[in-house]
């Protein structure tokens, strides 16, 4: 066994940004709800932006506000879990599409005929930091009439025809949960771009109950600056009940405003998160050139016009073969398609299943970690983990 393991994801948090917010947990700063709202406003051109509790709460009202009550969803088969959380916290029925494995957007083929069946809204997520391909999405969109919710919550940073992903929907979700890349602990938000819209944020922003003031959030984000350093990880990631990495179904709840707490993070991690996104691509590229020679196995690439914010580098394992290896942080991706969640399966309309782009990734798909703990030694581990020749060499100098 080694002791250094790589946590699949770091969302950096400085020093000065837990203890604001310690301070703002205990009511001894300002709010900083507005200074955040502004900074959203400001950075995705958008006409408010609704803080709340989480990016599963944000995309729970984004839903309630967009398709009416036993409407119906279109969501991409492979995708996030919190997806059918949030379909069961609004109340709606639910249609598939399928994503392209090569770019992880959305298939539009596959798009235009489940609109063809009847949606009232469509869901398009960028998964890990890869753009999805929301002008495609919106014109078969807008040839209906029909909203689209453009789910950032891994938009981490990456770009599509030079817009920040999450600028580009009619109503948009991040996420600022601990594996988000920008973090206030947890946190999500709404972002519009029409005053309609804005007038029902207002609204909404009004109608939100305030949850906890964020302590335990602070005290989370300071335990994992400590344990994601790779000489301590494999501590929590032992420990079965935490399920760190691991894809677990959590059932909705009342959607919160953001916490004190949490505001008070993010509006100094928000500040560091070009930079972030700087250094993520340029290991996500070094790995990228590592792997050219290496058979059976290629980089997702991003749509022509897009560039990835590599929350994780995403890898098709071609030939099926590989497992994965958690001391480098090199995990499997979703381990099943929306339509095998029993608890979405009530939701899900007669008919809807996942098709073979989405039956691919959950087979194939791999991720690698970008962040700012994984040094030269570990990329060099990572490309002969994924050289089965290297290891085949291996095992026969140890045979020998």
């Amino acid at each position: 066994m080694t002791w250094r393991h790589q946590p699949p994801v770091l969302s950096p948090v400085p020093f000065r940004a837990l203890a604001d917010g310690v301070a703002a947990a205990f009511g001894l700063r300002v709010s900083a709800h507005d200074d955040v709202t502004l900074a959203l406003r400001s950075r995705y051109g958008s006409a408010d932006a609704l803080l709340t509790d989480s990016g599963t709460s944000a995309l729970i009202l984004a839903l309630r506000k967009v398709v009416p009550r036993g409407g119906t969803v279109a969501y991409p088969a492979y995708a996030c879990i919190d997806l059918t959380t949030a379909a069961l916290g609004a109340g709606i029925h639910v249609r598939l599409y399928d994503i392209d494995p090569a770019t992880l957007s959305p298939d539009l083929d596959s798009l235009r005929a489940t609109i063809r069946r009847g949606v009232d809204a469509i869901v398009v997520a960028h998964l890990y930091g890869y753009p999805a391909d929301m002008f495609g999405v919106r014109k078969l969109a807008a040839d209906q009439g029909i909203p689209v919710i453009e789910d950032a919550a891994q938009g981490a940073g990456g770009t599509l025809r030079g817009e920040l992903l999450g600028s580009l929907g009619d109503v948009a979700i991040l996420s600022f949960g601990r594996g988000k890349g920008t973090t206030g602990g947890s946190g999500g938000a709404i972002l519009v771009r029409t005053p309609a819209l804005a007038d029902w944020t207002s609204s909404a922003r009004s109608d939100l109950h305030t949850g906890s003031r964020g302590g335990m959030e602070v005290l989370s984000l300071a335990a994992q600056r400590v344990l994601s350093h790779p000489y301590l990880y494999a501590l929590p990631a032992s420990i079965p009940g935490l399920k760190l990495g691991e894809m677990v179904y959590h059932p909705p709840r009342q959607p919160l405003a953001m916490s004190a707490a949490s505001a008070a993070i993010l509006r100094w991690t928000l500040g560091f998160e070009a930079r972030e996104v700087s250094s993520r691509r340029a290991r996500a590229k070094n790995l990228i050139a590592r792997m050219r020679e290496i058979a059976n196995v290629m980089a997702v690439r991003p749509i022509p016009g897009g560039e990835s914010g590599f929350l994780r580098l995403a890898l098709i394992d071609t030939a099926g073969t590989r497992v994965p290896r958690t001391d480098l942080g090199a995990l499997r991706g979703y381990p099943m398609t929306l339509d095998q969640h029993a608890q979405l399966q009530p939701l899900l309309l007669s008919g809807e299943r996942a098709e073979k782009g989405s039956h691919f990734l959950r087979d194939h798909l791999f991720t690698a970690p970008t962040h700012s703990h994984v040094g030269q030694s570990d990329l060099t581990g990572f490309a002969e983990w994924l050289d089965t020749r290297e290891v085949e060499s291996r095992v026969l100098a140890a045979a020998t």
